[in-house]
């Protein structure tokens, strides 16, 4: 007979052996959550494979579409719906976990301001549970009429859970209920962070320090207490450092292994932990010896072939169906993605699909093993189309990750992989408000007040189980330090006022060498690489033509070489405003404002997102003084006459084309207007020779060479519509600036030959770009 050892995590179970299992035979163990779906089961039916859960939730909304319009627009076809699901079947998760029924809300008058939520919830959830009667499907299993198959229990004579974090309501459910055959031994650390929690969830007395308690015939009782934690005999020598940029908080962890390692240290007694797993993609750009290996894998979405493969789909569904015009990224043009008659085509393409490297490879395979996976759902999801049912594959395949193979001895985990391990060294980046303690969506429906009441954990429980994990890290360890950034946008995190984790570790400025760290050689010496090459671009925006004289390395990373910028996956609030205005006053024929701004409210309305909601519902009240501003405007005599409209003609050598948002007439007047959804817009002053934005005196000149067709005025006027002020901002003398324009290009026309393609004079010009890691420039 021998016991069964549960962990919360398969790190945790991988050091118990190396801790306890040096020359014997090793024991039966799984994490807990291997282990519920080890042990139980539910009568004819099949749990629900998780790309379907947000097909059968998605079709529930749509049964019951008058109910969901009060939780907002935000599933009206099945692409919309994947962008937005995930906070619905959290919130179901919980309920399930925590033992709650929404009908047991309705009981706590706290939930009365929700009342039109909650109805659409039970109606949404009531049609998900047929639906999955229907197929023969189960989910959860607190919602059905589970069973323990026992019998896999009979070769072990009891069960040690080695315990760190929350257990959920019915895992206790059920572990009560094993207890009735075979007893169950809690192992656990009780801290002033989670004491109060084990407290209610065993209902019995707890102080600090290590417990063995056990549960048998659904009983309690203390076996022992071996040791108080808090009397180790030790402390973690911690420090605690600040930083100005991330650059240098990587410089910092490299120099402080380098320290560790010339002190003997072996690589595997050190681990960088991560608050924030996305900080990796910053030590993999430096890492170029692979002296880290990365626990987290790297996620299958950000491959190259996952990222054009979702926006070729996106772009072909959005055409598909004409009412949509989603933002996608340009695709890789190396990678011709045809449109997909069907399903099985999509398969034969991946299946044919060359690999050129390993890496590349590994990718394929993986989407074809879940092309194996998705054979299954492909018979439920007829009623999609084939685009949808790729874009459903590949939301399926997302968090799918690729192991990091060949990586170095230095373990680079998150906060979560850290339970029931100690690391000696230990370096936390990012120790910032934001980080830590991370955020969780799942309070989206709930309030404290109600979940205090029917018993889910609350935000402070959630914050005191974080700050349980890093006072077990630092405990753990013999020294550790603790990064921070310190600047307009990151403060540090207001964890570090705990003193019973952190002690009283100051808080001191990081030395500025980590920034140099990666710098070869003294900075004094650094010397940029030249790029001379011909310019054989024929024409110009006002875009590509402000990027040349910008940074003109920019310009030949971006317009010569083609290198893509990546996307901004950010609601584009200025775009949504550009079109909805170009509608509205198309369509309108007396311009009565009044009207127009409640239709542009209308159109604003239809978010996808909550994010874009909210920032919707902003623009429309600052653009309530636009349509104001837009009655006197008209009073004065100018009508809009066109809009959006494309140019193209010759100038000083080269071809400039661009599209005008707007154009007013009055008589034999015309005002060339750019719409601009920005803070405190700026226009450039007299000094045009430093100028890099011609995007006025190019509008100018397209209508005075007549390259916009039926607008033959004597009089032009140009000027930049400050959506925010609700005013017309122009520069001071368009001729001036026009002859600069001019002499600019003819210089560059002049030098085309061979041009130098230097870096931006100034800096600021790099905060954000794209290409700063290629010129050195971090």
């Amino acid at each position: 007979m021998e016991s069964l050892h549960l962990f919360s995590n398969t790190r945790a179970m991988k050091h118990f052996f190396v801790q306890n299992y040096t020359e014997d035979f090793l024991p039966s163990a799984k994490s807990i959550a291997e282990f519920l779906d080890f042990i139980l089961r539910v009568e004819g039916k099949r749990k629900i494979p998780p790309f379907l859960r947000n097909f059968y939730l998605y079709q529930a909304i749509q049964e019951n579409y008058q109910n969901t319009q009060k939780l907002g627009n935000f599933a009206r076809n099945f692409t919309q719906f994947l962008l937005n699901s995930t906070f619905f079947l959290k919130f179901y998760d919980e309920l399930c976990a925590e033992c709650v029924s929404l009908e047991s809300l309705a009981n706590f008058d706290i939930y009365a301001f929700y009342d039109d939520h909650l109805e659409g919830l039970k109606a949404i959830f009531k049609s998900y549970q047929e639906i999955l009667i229907k197929n023969h499907f189960f989910d959860k299993y607190f919602l059905e009429d589970y069973q323990i198959t026992f019998e896999l229990l009979y070769p072990f004579e009891r069960i040690v859970i080695h315990l760190e974090g929350f257990l959920s309501q019915f895992e206790m459910q059920v572990l009560r209920k094993i207890s009735k055959k075979l007893p169950i031994t809690f192992e656990l650390n009780l801290d002033s962070f989670n004491q109060e929690y084990y407290t209610k969830l065993f209902e019995i007395p707890l102080e600090i320090g290590f417990y063995e308690i056990v549960l048998f015939c659904n009983k309690l009782s203390y076996d022992k207490i071996v040791q108080n934690i808090n009397s180790k005999g030790k402390e973690s020598q911690v420090q605690v450092l600040e930083f100005r940029d991330k650059i240098a908080e990587v410089g910092g962890i490299f120099a402080q292994i380098d320290v560790w390692l010339g002190q003997g240290i072996t690589p595997e007694q050190i681990c960088i932990v991560l608050p924030n797993e996305e900080f990796a993609h910053y030590l993999r750009l430096f890492d170029k010896a692979r002296n880290f290996n990365y626990a987290m894998g790297s996620a299958l979405k950000s491959s190259a072939l996952y990222r054009n493969l979702k926006n070729a789909i996106k772009a072909q569904n959005a055409q598909a169906n004409c009412n949509e015009s989603p933002q996608v990224e340009e695709q890789d043009s190396t990678l011709a993605i045809p449109n997909f008659l069907d399903f099985e085509s999509f398969k034969e393409f991946l299946q044919n699909l060359e690999a050129n490297s390993k890496e590349a490879q590994r990718v394929k395979e993986k989407f074809l093993e879940g092309l194996e996976q998705f054979d299954f759902a492909l018979k439920y999801l007829t009623s999609l189309s084939v685009q949808e049912q790729i874009l459903a594959f590949l939301d399926m395949i997302e968090e799918v990750t690729l192991d990091d193979v060949g990586g170095g001895r230095i373990s680079v985990v998150g906060i979560l992989e850290t339970r029931g391990v100690c690391f000696p060294y230990v370096i936390i980046p990012e120790f910032n408000a934001g980080n830590v303690p991370s955020l969780s969506d799942k309070d989206l429906f709930l309030n404290t007040a109600m979940r205090e009441k029917i018993g889910l954990p609350t935000r402070k429980s959630r914050e005191n189980l974080q700050k349980h994990y890093y006072a077990k890290l630092l405990q753990g360890s013999c020294k550790a330090w603790i990064m921070c950034l310190s600047n307009d946008e990151n403060k540090p995190s207001r964890f570090l006022l705990e003193d019973s984790i952190f002690g009283n570790s100051p808080l001191l400025k990081a030395d500025t060498r980590y920034s140099e760290y990666f710098l070869s050689g003294k900075a004094l010496n650094y010397q940029e690489c030249e790029i001379v090459a011909p310019l054989e671009i024929k024409d110009f925006s006002a875009t590509s033509l402000q990027c040349f004289l910008t940074c003109p390395r920019k310009f030949y990373y971006r317009y010569i070489l083609g290198f893509k910028e990546t996307a901004n996956e950010a609601v584009n609030i200025g775009s949504k405003i550009h079109n909805i205005l170009k509608e509205i006053y198309q369509r309108t024929q007396d311009y009565n404002m009044d009207l127009m701004y409640q239709e542009f409210c209308k159109e604003m309305d239809k978010s996808h997102s909550l994010k874009e909601s909210f920032e919707s519902a902003l623009a429309q009240k600052y653009l309530k003084n636009f349509f104001e501003s837009e009655k006197v405007r008209l009073e004065s005599g100018w009508i809009p006459f066109a809009f959006e409209q494309d140019f193209c003609f010759e100038f000083a050598g080269f071809a400039l084309k661009g599209r005008i948002d707007r154009i007013d007439k009055r008589g034999n007047e015309v005002c060339v207007l750019d719409y601009k959804y920005k803070r405190n817009l700026k226009v450039e002053s007299k000094n045009y020779e430093k100028a890099t934005d011609f995007q006025l005196p190019i509008y100018v000149l397209a209508i005075q060479k007549g390259a916009i067709c039926a607008c033959n005025p004597k009089q032009i006027q140009a000027g930049f519509y400050d959506l925010y002020e609700a005013q017309i901002k122009r520069e001071q003398d368009l001729n001036a600036k026009i002859e600069v324009l001019q002499e600019k290009l003819e210089t560059i026309k002049k030098d085309s030959k061979e041009v130098n393609f230097v870096l931006a004079g100034k800096r600021e010009a790099c905060q954000y770009c794209d290409f700063i890691y290629l010129c050195n420039r971090y």
